[in-house]
């Protein structure tokens, strides 16, 4: 009889499957944060907003939209990816 055979795979399929829903929905919860800053990148005013001391700036509205923007878009290029190989992540085993 064959190793193969032999080893249980549904408990590794069954956590590959978690694995790929946990990812799935942090990509959701990403989208959700995504949103909210473009939502309020649309709410600030376009004033330019006062720069700190020291180190450190505050970005302008049009920064911020510009960021949530082309973080949106590498997000959905994310998903599209993992709705593509969404097969082959359950199949195979996640490692750490």
């Amino acid at each position: 009889m064959a190793v193969a055979a032999r080893v249980n795979v549904a408990p590794v399929n069954r956590r590959a499957l978690r694995k790929y829903g946990e990812f799935w929905r942090a990509l959701q919860l990403v989208g959700n944060a995504v949103a909210e800053a473009e939502k309020l990148a649309a709410k600030a005013g376009e004033s330019e907003p006062a720069r700190g001391s020291g180190n450190w700036a505050v970005p302008t509205s049009d920064e911020v939209r510009r960021s949530a923007k082309k973080a949106g878009q590498s997000l959905h290029v994310m998903s599209r990816s993992a709705k593509k190989w969404e097969a082959e992540l359950i199949s195979r085993e996640w490692r750490r």
